[in-house]
């Protein structure tokens, strides 16, 4: 049976470890000056050197011939300890001796004196595991061993260490390696191997493996069983791991930002026919945004990820962070948390991904912003201002269409003008509550109601879904100054209720009642509860103006193939 790569090519001396830098120049020091503590702890995430570097100091201060704090890995303790048969070294899986009575049963033996070395070494990996029992037992013996006793504890989770057992002991915080760190120790295995490999493909093993040395060797370790002859491409290894690039999370995140929501949908096609881990995908768009966002926020964030990727991947970073913005990052972060999630319950894998994207999208399109603004000026006030000039120009007949035309804009102007002085239309709302009783009294529901059908046409330029909501309500109500609105749907009253609706149509109220009002919706359910009676009514529009130059501005229509925006 052949070995597994990350035990046969596991460093030996202190020279062979790669990163722990800080880690290794303290315990080298020590062991050089002859001040060897009694008790060690190593801790960090899986798979960074925690156990092996465990395994050298307890060599090293064994070694009988040991130069500049490494072991010589020649003499018969060296050797010994390499093929795993020294008798002073003893290794724990606290993970499955968790009992008392195991403890008690090693601290019973450490007045023993070495049988071989100078030291007897305790290695106790994934000590966090252990009962309080057993922490208490080992409590006593940490801070008074006998002098040929080293204990040296690893773990991944200090914080389920007690304090006591942390003050007793050195302790030292393992990091996770740089990319660049586990490329370099891959790249000499593929030497010693034999094996070539494509540009990008130990980068790729590498990102993946999350600063673990380990888990990177074991993902290379499978590519080498698996793959045939001696060129590994990093087409083929995507495929055998079953693991996105992160090109291809960099890609759905460039689509997004630029709106271009059904290619985005297509990719996460693609990616779903390809095999990729859907789950897997969705956390590497989320972290790849993260990084966005951060990097967004101050440049000098870059160091929180720097080492887990390398140098282009980073330029590419700055270069996508200029056509985003920190709300929208935010955005892509909370939905395909949520996408990530529910892909591990999904009837359809890739469906919580795309309504990710349906949901970005919506988002977008609703939000109140200076874009919408300037997006309301060019698709409305800009060509109904285009249709007057042509229309003054070429037809002297459609003087009334071009006032009508002229009268929108400037209304629009006003609302625009009212919101850039008083700041927003929560403002404009705000100022309203404020003096709506100043009026109370010269306002009718009869007055509301006979004007209800030509509130709803002015209306309608400003917002032709917000004129179809109003044509299922119907005004019941006047009351200081408030008029109490009754809609037929919950949906549409949240429309409705939204600050800067009220504002539009409260606006377009007072310009035809000449009276300051404020509107309240509420659905035909609370109304019956509030003892109103809601009967169908027919609003029948008042003979205008309006009307009266319908024909007119139909012939211009007709003349120029135009149509009401």
């Amino acid at each position: 049976m052949s070995e597994v790569l990350y035990r046969k090519y596991r460093p030996l001396s202190f020279d062979e470890v790669v990163g722990q830098e800080h880690v290794i120049k303290t315990i080298r020091n020590s062991i050089k000056n002859g001040k060897v503590a009694h008790a060690y702890l190593f801790s960090g995430p899986r798979g960074i050197g925690k156990t092996t570097i465990a395994r050298i100091l307890a060599k090293t201060v064994n070694c009988k011939d040991q130069k500049d704090g490494n072991p010589c890995n020649k003499c018969e303790i060296c050797l010994s300890i390499n093929q795993n048969s020294f008798l002073d070294m003893v290794e724990i899986d606290a993970a499955t001796h968790t009992q008392v009575d195991k403890m008690r049963d090693i601290i019973e033996k450490i007045n023993f004196a070495p049988s071989v070395g100078k030291y007897k070494v305790y290695i106790i990996d994934e000590v966090h595991m252990l009962s309080k029992g057993a922490f208490n037992a080992l409590l006593k013996t940490l801070e008074e061993p006998p002098k040929h006793v080293i204990f040296i504890l690893a773990t991944t989770e200090i914080h389920k260490i007690p304090a006591t057992i942390i003050s007793r002991c050195q302790k030292f915080d393992f990091r996770r390696m740089k990319v660049s760190e586990i490329t370099k120790c891959l790249s000499e295995i593929a030497k010693k191997e034999g094996v070539e490999v494509e540009n990008g493909v130990l980068d790729f093993i590498a990102m993946n493996s999350n600063g673990g040395l380990r888990d990177s060797e074991s993902l290379f370790g499978q590519i080498l069983s698996i793959e045939e002859g001696n060129k590994i491409t990093l087409e083929e290894v995507q495929k055998i791991l079953s693991v996105a690039d992160i090109s291809i999370a960099v890609k759905i995140i460039n689509l997004i930002l630029e709106k271009k929501y059904s290619e985005a949908i297509g990719h996460i096609s693609k990616i779903t026919d390809d095999g990729y881990d859907l789950e897997q995908f969705a956390g590497s768009v989320v972290e790849y945004a993260r990084r966005l966002m951060l990097i967004k926020i101050s440049p000098e964030m870059e160091k929180h990820f720097s080492s887990e990727m390398t140098e282009e991947q980073i330029s590419e970073l700055k270069e996508i962070s200029q056509k985003s913005s920190i709300s929208h990052l935010v955005k892509i972060i909370r939905v395909f948390i949520k996408s990530k999630e529910e892909v591990k319950s999904a009837i359809i894998p890739q469906l919580p991904l795309e309504l990710a994207v349906a949901q970005i999208n919506i988002e977008n399109e609703e939000s109140l912003t200076e874009d919408k603004k300037n997006d309301y000026n060019n698709k409305i006030a800009q060509p109904i201002k285009k249709i007057t000039e042509k229309v003054s120009q070429q037809v002297k007949q459609s003087g009334d269409f071009v006032k009508k035309s002229i009268g929108l804009e400037k209304k629009e102007k006003k609302i625009e003008q009212k919101i850039e002085a008083e700041g927003s239309v929560e403002n404009i709302r705000e100022e309203k509550e404020k003096t709506k009783t100043i009026n109370e009294s010269n306002i009718s529901l009869e007055a509301i109601r006979d004007e209800w059908c030509e509130i709803l046409e002015e209306v309608k330029p400003h917002n032709h879904s917000l004129t179809a909501f109003l044509k299922t309500c119907q005004p019941i109500d006047v009351k200081g100054g408030e008029v109490l609105v009754s809609v037929k749907y919950s949906f549409h009253k949240d429309k409705l209720q939204r600050v800067e609706n009220r504002v539009i149509v409260e606006d377009v109220i007072e310009e035809i009642l000449k009276e300051k009002i404020l509107l309240k919706f509420i659905t035909q359910d609370e109304a019956e509860k509030m003892g109103y009676k809601i009967e169908e009514m027919n609003f029948t529009k008042k003979e205008s103006k309006k009307e009266a130059g319908d024909d007119l501005v139909n012939s211009a229509l007709d003349m120029f193939g135009g149509e009401v925006v």
